[in-house]
């Protein structure tokens, strides 16, 4: 440090030879690099213990460590050491007990055994397995700064009761990670959901929003009423999930940013009336960001040559991911129309919401002689699983005992699919060259020989 401040001086001693006004902003600048310098060394010093053990002991990189040493700071490994021996023997892999303290850096202050262990044995004799709980508090470690008896074991009886089934419930908080035993019991869930009981939603629509969108009621019962009056009075039934989607939608923004959202929709010659109108057929498409709003927009106008208000009619179209499902579906559908292989003038809704099996099915084996770069583009370009190709992998999958589930429907479970032949796509590339035609050809037990020879 020192020899960076000296050389920093020496170049201040030749720009004072030239000008005095160099000299001047020069030595402000060496001044606050100093106590720069000074400030980084006590932060440094003072945190010394808990950023080293960060690092160490947690695998914290240095910055990461600075700012959580802001957070929590001790001077003895005992208490720190005895919660990561606990998370350790409890399951929790080193990466998930880091993922947890830097969530939650008090942790490291706490009595395991007084504070933590009953946490877990709740979720346990629930009928959570220890991976489950694990994976709960690893992804929401916030669980752990509440109160087992004044939070969780309220908000999960409350939460059941919504349901109608202990199943059902474990099912929900599993999927959500824990999140709908976030919201505070006593001055937010409790009267939020007395006020969506006043308006007539009934108790599945609210176990739907609590479970799915616990965030909604987190929002203060003030305004958490002013939000269902307003939906209300647009027109909302309180008996449709709708409803409750449009309550999940204001909540989770502030008036400005609504606002925006309908002044960025406005750019596209939308009027408010055709804005208002989509959002009560399909509240989700006010939650998308402006960018991806632009960027949707955009491609189906401008690309596409879609009408706007076309495109608003199908409020869907928004909430649909942009570079895997809009831009790849849409770029086959312009090839096959310029093809002559399709004559409708318009992409329809069901083309890009269905499945990926029907998809190919439908539109891309339709390419199969007359285009097939069409087929080639769509797997490789895009890297996309055809019902082909996914059936391959699945069977080499389970050739090799990584399909576990032999009951898997890859028709229904897409997202699957597309891990599924991305592994295989890794693992067995020479495969897919040889794919077409080759079980065909061999039979399943030759072609599985061949796979094991690859």
């Amino acid at each position: 440090m020192c020899n960076l401040i000296c050389k920093a001086l020496h170049r201040v001693k030749s720009t004072i030879r030239n000008s005095p006004t160099h000299y001047y902003i020069c030595f402000t600048q060496i001044q606050s690099f100093s106590s720069s310098f000074a400030s980084i060394d006590q932060t440094k010093n003072q945190h010394s213990f808990t950023v080293n053990y960060l690092i160490n002991s947690c695998g914290f990189p240095l910055e990461k460590a600075i700012t959580t040493s802001k957070k929590i700071s001790f001077e003895t490994p005992e208490k720190p050491d005895s919660v990561i021996a606990f998370l350790c023997s409890h399951g929790f892999t080193k990466t998930q007990a880091s993922n947890v303290i830097f969530k939650y850096p008090r942790i490291l202050s706490s009595k395991p055994e007084k504070t933590l262990l009953p946490k877990l044995e709740f979720f346990k004799s629930k009928g959570f397995s220890s991976t489950n709980v694990v994976k709960i508090l690893s992804t929401t470690p916030e669980l752990l700064q509440r109160s087992l008896q004044n939070q969780i074991i309220p908000s999960f009886e409350f939460v059941k009761n919504l349901i109608g089934s202990e199943e059902r419930t474990l099912s929900a908080i599993k999927q959500f990670a824990g999140r709908p035993l976030l919201v505070d019991f006593e001055s937010r869930m409790l009267p939020n959901v007395d006020i969506l009981r006043e308006v007539g939603v009934p108790d599945a629509k609210v176990a739907f929003l609590l479970t799915c969108q616990p965030r909604a009621f987190k929002t203060s019962c003030e305004r958490f009423r002013q939000i269902v009056e307003e939906v209300k009075g647009m027109g909302f039934n309180p008996m449709r999930v709708t409803f409750v989607i449009a309550v999940q939608a204001l909540s989770s923004m502030s008036k400005p940013v609504w606002e925006k959202k309908i002044e960025v929709y406005k750019k596209w010659g939308l009027s408010e009336d055709e804005i208002l109108v989509a959002f009560g057929k399909y509240p989700w498409f006010m939650m998308v960001s402006e960018d991806k709003i632009t960027r949707i927009m955009d491609f189906l106008v401008n690309k596409m040559g879609l009408d706007s208000s076309y495109v608003l009619k199908r409020p869907q179209l928004l909430s649909m991911s942009f570079e895997k499902r809009i831009v790849p579906r849409c770029l086959v559908y312009q090839a096959l129309q310029a093809k002559g292989l399709i004559k409708r003038p318009n992409i329809s809704l069901t083309m890009l919401r269905s499945t990926e099996m029907w998809f190919v099915q439908k539109f891309v084996n339709l390419a199969k002689e007359e285009a097939p770069d069409i087929l080639k583009l769509y797997e490789e370009k895009f890297q996309i699983a055809t019902p082909s190709s996914v059936c391959i992998a699945y069977q080499v999958f389970v050739f090799e005992g990584l399909g576990k589930n032999t009951n898997i429907c890859l028709n229904r479970h897409e997202e699957e699919s597309c891990v599924l032949l991305k592994l295989y796509q890794e693992r067995f590339s020479r495969v897919i060259r040889l794919s077409n035609g080759l079980i065909g050809n061999l039979g399943i037990r030759k072609f599985f020989r061949v796979v094991a020879a690859i």
